[in-house]
């Protein structure tokens, strides 16, 4: 409803989100209007590592490419989201979102991984 999206909006705002950066349409996140920037996913992850059910979270993620991480691909958006750690033990928290790309979705998979190995 539209008092229920208007109530994750002010607890987002509340939390350095602003809403250019999180745009909802509706509650199941499938509406092709719905939109997300790198910097507000960045946020919510932050948020949800301070979080006391963070543990169970981090660990349900996937681990892909030896990174703690979700993917998400819809016609023509790739995109990853998660945490990683350097070689020093530097923890970042991470989103690229990739749209109207050129190439296969596989060819701009492995140019992101590079980035990401980059940050290992």
């Amino acid at each position: 409803t539209a008092d229920g999206l208007e109530i994750i909006r002010k607890f987002w705002n509340a939390r350095a989100i602003q809403s250019g950066e999180l745009k909802i349409k509706d509650g199941s996140g499938l509406s092709p209007a719905n939109r997300l920037t790198p910097h507000a996913l960045v946020e919510i992850l932050q948020y949800a590592a301070k979080q006391s059910w963070f543990s169970s979270f981090y660990h349900a993620l996937p681990l892909q490419n030896n990174i703690k991480m979700k993917s998400g691909y819809i016609g023509g958006v790739r995109s990853y989201a998660g945490f990683i750690k350097s070689k020093t033990g530097e923890a970042y928290t991470f989103s690229f979102i990739i749209n109207n790309f050129d190439g296969s979705p596989s060819s701009v998979r492995e140019k992101m991984w590079k980035l990401l190995d980059l940050m290992k």
